[in-house]
């Protein structure tokens, strides 16, 4: 097929695939009293089905088979409905939801749907439905049923030794989108759903943590999450507060300082004060006294500029890079690839520094820039068509 015809039709499904998880994620929300309404548990498993048709026609096999998963369990649902759905459910079907959403994301991102990008997403996801197959047992044949960690690190477990490659990844593709959904739901009317919504990034935000074994990283999310819940806080208090921390704990994670990442006093004054010591025993209660600034959404959007302007360069610069054949299929060519094919007219020779040019935290990133932008100057000059 055409690679522009592939493109369309991916940005097609892309775009479709939105709406269905949309759809899915309303229902998981109100998941307990879904269960009296047949037309709409029906409407779930059917965005699901959508999903996974059309990740199969794409070749997009992981998408594919984590929404056939989720549209497995939820026939189950639907032919079964004499059961009381807990919160545990509920809990196990979001994790399962945040997986098939952060495949889609990654499908959309700047890098795609990846290798690393897949086999950090996948990682614990036959786990996730193997606990959510045992649990919907459980609740169906009514025999009593063990609570489930909202973390994938126990207790008392062993640190997991780390792929940071993998994390490096997540953190530099994953996190700038839950912020950019975090920021839209932010310029929406503060609501219940808002909130819940928000609070479900927070859940997703601390599931890479939990999944890289990054304890600060999780803890951080968390108090975040708290916040949000916390109706007191009105959005234009939370929105620069949240955004800044979560950006800033990025920063630190893509340095490899997780050792720095810690609630600052401005997000512990949007915790309720009986839950501080427990997301923070570091500083005191007593820091909690002053009113946090109050910023408008102009603001919030300066503060998030730079991730999107970020985004926006890449895309340019990847596009750029797939006209001169620095890229093919999506993928970047390696330095030392060799290809028994003749180039194609035009193309340009890969620069030695190309591999690292789409690492954004590179310490010669600046440098590539330049010479980016002095390539293009000179290629204008030329006044090609």
């Amino acid at each position: 097929m055409d690679q522009d015809k592939q493109k369309q039709i991916t940005g097609y499904f892309i775009e479709e695939a939105k709406e269905h998880l949309q759809t899915i994620e309303s229902g998981l929300l109100n998941l307990q009293t879904l269960m009296g309404d047949a037309e709409a548990v029906n409407e779930i498993f059917r965005a699901a089905h959508s999903i996974k048709g059309g990740a199969a026609m794409l070749g997009f096999s992981s998408i594919q088979h984590v929404a056939h998963n989720f549209e497995d369990y939820f026939k189950v649902i639907r032919e079964n409905t004499n059961f009381k759905v807990d919160q545990d459910l509920q809990t196990l079907f979001l994790q399962a939801f945040d997986k098939l959403q952060e495949l889609v994301e990654h499908l959309q991102s700047p890098y795609g749907l990846t290798k690393d990008a897949v086999d950090g997403v996948m990682a614990g996801s036959d786990q996730i439905f193997a606990n959510l197959k045992a649990h919907l047992q459980n609740l169906i044949s009514g025999k009593p049923t063990e609570s489930q960690p909202k973390s994938a690190i126990k207790s008392g477990s062993k640190t997991p030794k780390i792929d940071t490659k993998a994390m490096l990844t997540a953190f530099q593709a994953e996190v700038p989108l839950k912020l950019r959904n975090m920021l839209e739901l932010f310029k929406q009317p503060d609501s219940p759903r808002s909130r819940q919504n928000l609070e479900s990034i927070c859940t997703q935000l601390q599931e890479i943590g939990d999944r890289f074994g990054l304890s600060p990283w999780s803890a951080l999310m968390e108090s975040v999450r708290i916040a949000v819940a916390n109706p007191n806080n009105q959005f234009r208090t939370l929105a620069p507060t949240l955004i800044k921390e979560i950006k800033q704990a990025q920063e630190q994670v893509l340095a490899q300082k997780i050792d720095q990442v810690k609630a600052s006093s401005q997000l512990l004054q949007l915790i309720p004060a009986s839950l501080v010591e427990k997301v923070d025993t570091t500083i005191p209660t007593k820091v909690i006294s002053s009113k946090p600034d109050n910023t408008s959404a102009d603001e919030v959007s300066k503060i998030f500029g730079a991730v999107i302007e970020e985004d926006k360069a890449m895309k340019g610069w990847q596009t750029f890079s797939d006209r001169v054949g620095w890229r093919q299929n999506g993928t970047w060519i390696a330095s030392n690839a060799t290809s028994p094919q003749s180039p194609p007219e035009g193309h340009f020779p890969t620069p030695l520094w190309l591999a690292a040019w789409h690492q954004s935290k590179d310490s010669k990133a600046k440098e590539f820039q330049a010479q980016y932008a002095a390539l293009l100057a000179k290629i204008a000059n030329c006044n090609i068509n």
